[in-house]
């Protein structure tokens, strides 16, 4: 996507985001373009949820939180204690800056509990929470601090990961695909596991924006899903 000059906003125009972002991307990306055309829904359900999460009401009142546990209610998840999606878009656009003003690579992982519905639907809600809980856990043992891993949406989790090109996301994804996988739940007399489908896209290599980057790791991430889960996948 052509960089503007300092100082110079951004041009408003009223086509749709995805429109736009695939003019740009035909130029510099049409490979790319040519497939993120192919189903341009992915751009749109990026910026929907985004919007959709910023409107959320939030469980736990924010009236009757003070100080500390204010913040933590805005950055946090309640059932994971991981960063939830406004944060995570945050932390995003701030590495993404980051990686543009220092000229290193960043990554972006996200990773979807394979048949997460219908584990719900068979266990409960409270087996559900206690599987976020334990995949949750298992990401975060495999990340170094430097990381930044949030809860995406139900189920579904993102991981930034800072001066790390595709080859290092790739063997991170694993990482958390194996400790996942290996981690046996045992919760309310049921004993079983679960496996986790993995999705990568880096920049600069794959995109240069925040919410394209996001689009082209759910690409990977449902080719992954598509193949059959529990794998992972770069773009």
């Amino acid at each position: 996507m052509a960089n503007e000059p300092s100082g110079t906003p951004a041009k408003i125009t009223g086509e749709p985001l995805f429109t736009r972002v695939l003019s740009d991307l035909k130029q510099h990306r049409p490979q790319l373009a040519e497939r993120i055309a192919a189903n341009s829904s992915v751009l749109e359900r990026v910026r929907d949820y985004e919007k959709q999460t910023a409107l959320v009401t939030k469980q736990v009142s924010l009236a009757a939180a003070k100080g500390e546990d204010i913040e933590k209610l805005a950055l946090l998840d309640p059932i994971t204690e991981l960063y939830n999606h406004r944060a995570f878009v945050k932390e995003l656009k701030a590495e993404l800056a980051r990686a543009k003003r220092y000229k290193h690579p960043a990554s972006l992982v996200l990773l979807s509990v394979d048949g997460y519905d219908d584990l719900a639907s068979q266990f409960g809600p409270l087996t559900a929470e206690a599987i976020q809980k334990i995949v949750s856990h298992a990401i975060r043992s495999a990340l170094r601090e430097v990381d930044v891993a949030s809860k995406y949406n139900q189920w579904q989790y993102a991981v930034i990961l800072p001066q790390t090109n595709a080859a290092g996301a790739s063997l991170v994804g694993e990482r958390m695909r194996l400790r996942v996988g290996n981690q046996a739940i045992n919760h309310n007399g049921q004993n079983f596991s679960v496996t986790v489908s993995v999705g990568v896209a880096t920049f600069p290599d794959h995109a240069d924006e925040y919410d394209i980057l996001i689009a082209c790791a759910i690409e990977a991430l449902e080719t992954a899903l598509m193949r059959g889960g529990d794998r992972v996948i770069s773009v």
